[in-house]
């Protein structure tokens, strides 16, 4: 096709498309007619309506500092500008992984940031934590489609993450007496 492109925009299509290649190919083309220039990165993100990573990290820090008004706020922003809630949780989801597997220091295809790094190297949250949070976000995403207010719940699921205590390790709790 001759047209120039970034490796990152490449690799965000790959993403999208979840391994389907018809997928990866429809989503190319609709890149294709909205990019002039070429496929960077901030183009393909942009078409196809992916989340920058630092929404995602702004809103897991105010469900670590407990803040439920903030995260509703942001939460907001989000919607107000246009994004899918099936998109947003999906790279929700994406980044909580990511983050369980950089507290794990696992070195594998971990895609975050270096400010993301920095954060969950220092946040209060486990590996279990992490855990939990993406349990209960996996399966509000799990059941989206057959939601009547998907807002209302996804506002649910925040509050609730936001209030969620620390897990306790049982075995540091045995080990202590």
């Amino acid at each position: 096709e001759n047209i120039s492109f970034d490796l990152e925009g490449i690799h965000l299509i790959a993403q999208k498309a979840s391994g389907s290649l018809r997928d990866a190919l429809s989503l190319l083309d609709q890149v294709i007619a909205y990019a002039s220039d070429g496929l960077d990165f901030e183009t393909v993100r942009d078409v196809l309506g992916v989340i920058k990573e630092n929404i995602f990290l702004d809103i897991i820090k105010s469900v670590e500092q407990k803040n439920a008004q903030d995260v509703i706020i942001q939460l907001n922003k989000i919607i107000d500008a246009g994004y899918a809630i099936s998109d947003f949780i999906s790279g929700f989801n994406e980044y909580l992984r990511n983050c369980m597997l950089q507290k794990v220091e696992n070195q594998g295809k971990i895609r975050i940031s270096d400010d993301s790094t920095c954060w969950v190297d220092t946040c209060r949250f486990s590996t279990s934590d992490f855990l939990r949070m993406l349990d209960l976000s996996l399966q509000f995403e799990s059941n989206l489609k057959f939601i009547q207010q998907p807002y209302i719940s996804m506002e649910a699921l925040f509050i609730k993450l936001s209030i969620l205590d620390s897990s306790i390790d049982i075995a540091k709790i045995l080990g202590s007496e």
